[in-house]
């Protein structure tokens, strides 16, 4: 069965990006515009969240209902309050600062898994710090009231774009490679083990030198990832998959637009699902027949 999806909001100036359930709105990012907004399904309006955001793209909301937003012109990651503040995290790994985060997982220990890549844009400002000589799946560890610990995960990735854990939060799965940097792109799974650490990577899925692979994932209650790939200048065409734990493509939908970048799943029940695009739009399909994972 097709998905139909709708135009819900925008199109923005630039792409659009990471998204957020926060339990009655979808928060997602005009990664260009510099602004997080909040669609209200039942209005069916979108308005400001954040402004001059610092060209965030992922988005993960946590209990407490803050905010975790990742800054690709900031190079950082920050925490948007209840109460309106932002709090910044750390940005330093072993006296480097990292790259520029994409995406952002939560865990139910309150520990942040950042995709840390190489952007095309470059950050803010001058190139005073140096990018660091990976790119890397990173992860924020809380230490106390507003500190954090910031710890290197991966070590065999070249370029992540998107992170996503497991319902058991015992495999990590990371979407590789940006094609745009002539990257191979791939789909990883590591098995997390009690201590955080990950061993070596299980290539789930490979594409062609000329397929863009993974910008977004997000679960669905059976514990399928449900993926935006590709796009219309080369390759099989800009498409939403729902890929089974273990690689298996089980279903192939054409994306509402070029450039699919993140998707979520929304709504009473968590029964729509969202995407966002390189045109700019903020799309959802009522009609998909999966649910979202409540975590």
């Amino acid at each position: 069965m097709a998905w139909n999806f709708e135009l819900m909001a925008g199109p923005f100036k630039g792409r659009t990006g990471g998204l957020a359930w926060d339990g009655t709105t979808m928060l997602f990012s005009a990664v260009t515009e510099e602004q997080v907004l909040r669609f209200d399904p039942v209005k069916r309006t979108a308005d400001s969240f954040r402004r001059w955001s610092g060209r965030v793209n992922g988005l993960a909301v946590a209990n407490d209902g803050s905010v975790f937003a990742a800054q690709e012109g900031g190079r950082r990651v920050v925490q948007y309050r209840t109460d309106g503040s932002t709090a910044p995290t750390e940005e330093l790994l072993d006296g480097a600062h990292h790259n520029q985060p994409v995406d952002v997982q939560l865990d139910r220990r309150g520990r942040v898994w950042l995709a840390d890549a190489y952007n095309a844009q470059p950050p803010y400002g001058p190139p005073a710090y140096p990018m660091l000589d990976h790119a890397s799946v990173l992860r924020l560890d809380p230490v106390g009231p507003g500190a954090w610990r910031i710890e290197r995960i991966t070590h065999d990735t070249c370029g992540p774009r998107a992170v996503l854990l497991s319902a058991d939060e015992r495999t990590l799965y990371v979407a590789d490679g940006d094609i745009e940097r002539g990257d191979v792109c791939a789909l990883f799974s590591y098995e997390v083990s009690e201590y955080g650490s990950v061993g070596h990577a299980h290539t789930l899925l490979t594409f062609t030198a000329v397929d863009r692979g993974i910008e977004g994932m997000c679960l669905d209650r059976d514990g399928n990832l449900i993926a935006c790939m590709g796009w219309r200048r080369a390759g099989a065409g800009p498409a939403i998959v729902v890929v089974s734990p273990g690689g298996t493509i089980l279903e192939t939908h054409p994306a509402p637009a070029d450039m699919p970048m993140r998707c979520a799943f929304g709504d009473d029940g968590l029964a729509s699902l969202y995407v966002t695009a390189g045109d700019g739009g903020l799309y959802r399909a009522t009609d998909t027949g999966r649910q979202g994972l409540e975590r």
